[in-house]
């Protein structure tokens, strides 16, 4: 997601400098800066044990770019029959196949939302590949766009979990209500209505701290990431229950989140101006001091 203006920047930068942040709970390493072509990275995945498949958001050209786990840029493929609309999370199954949400929808006007299934295996040696597309749409919006109470159908996070893709929705709604759903498609080839699974509240500070930019899941946790925290739910029978959050550093533009098959949390952060970044951090818990320590 790209910040809308300079002066959007500079008000944003102004308006936090307002905030007392409270202490750290995290440990965030510093694994690598970005290449420059990367530095609006908006997905992030394990394709297997040891490499990292990512993506640039809107606007950029339909390429994925494959890291080892020093963050290192080893590999970089050109989709070719698709259009980066708005890509703004990847997935993957675990089996060698990847998923490209183009599920950015801003203004909430978007009717040709999808997701691109590409076959992954093979994929280091190859300079192109092509997709498939799983196209849907929300049963629940009416209206493109809706009113500005209602704008609840952008999406930055896409997760894969038992044979389906879970997405959860960015809020952008006018006054701003902390609300976050979580929609499922199915990862076959097709046109669906995605089904809505339940809903959350992130949080009442709007979009530059409760707006919910990437996901993940791995051994029955879901990790949503936020532009200062990890949010932790268990998944019980499709529902969500609230664990735990992992507070980061700094404000940053985060906006992609990987697990490891061990449960390394790995994040990433566009590269901006004002607000630095452009760069694959690895993140480890710190446990909360009580008041005496």
């Amino acid at each position: 997601m790209k910040l809308r203006s300079n002066f959007s920047s500079f008000i944003f930068i102004v308006f936090l400098a307002g905030f007392p942040f409270s202490s750290v709970f995290a440990q965030r390493k510093t694994l690598a800066e970005l290449p420059k072509k990367l530095k609006e990275i908006s997905g992030l995945a394990f394709l297997n044990d040891t490499v990292m498949v990512c993506m640039n958001d809107s606007g950029n050209d339909p390429e994925l770019f494959f890291l080892n786990l020093n963050g290192e840029q080893i590999h970089k493929v050109t989709v070719e029959n698709a259009t980066n609309r708005d890509w703004e999370d990847i997935t993957t199954d675990g089996k060698g196949t990847i998923y490209v949400g183009d599920i950015g929808n801003n203004d909430n006007s978007r009717t040709d939302l999808c997701v691109y299934k590409i076959n992954g295996k093979g994929i280091l040696k190859k300079e192109t590949v092509k997709a498939e597309k799983i196209s849907f749409s929300y049963p629940d919006q009416k209206e493109f766009p809706p009113e500005l109470k209602n704008l609840h159908f952008d999406s930055e996070a896409m997760a894969f979990n038992n044979d389906s893709l879970y997405i959860y929705t960015k809020c952008r709604a006018e006054p701003w209500d902390g609300k976050c759903f979580c929609y499922v498609i199915p990862t076959k080839v097709g046109t669906y209505k995605a089904k809505k699974l339940s809903d959350l509240y992130i949080g009442k500070n709007g979009w530059w701290k409760d707006a919910v930019t990437g996901a993940e899941i791995r051994n029955k946790k879901c990790y949503l990431v936020t532009y200062n925290r990890i949010l932790i739910y268990t998944i019980q029978d499709d529902k969500l229950k609230y664990d735990r959050k992992i507070s980061l550093e700094t404000i940053s533009q985060y906006e992609s989140i990987a697990v490891s098959p061990t449960g390394k949390i790995y994040v990433a952060d566009e590269r901006n101006k004002l607000l630095g970044g452009g760069k694959i951090y690895i993140v480890k818990e710190k446990k909360e001091k009580k008041d005496g320590d």
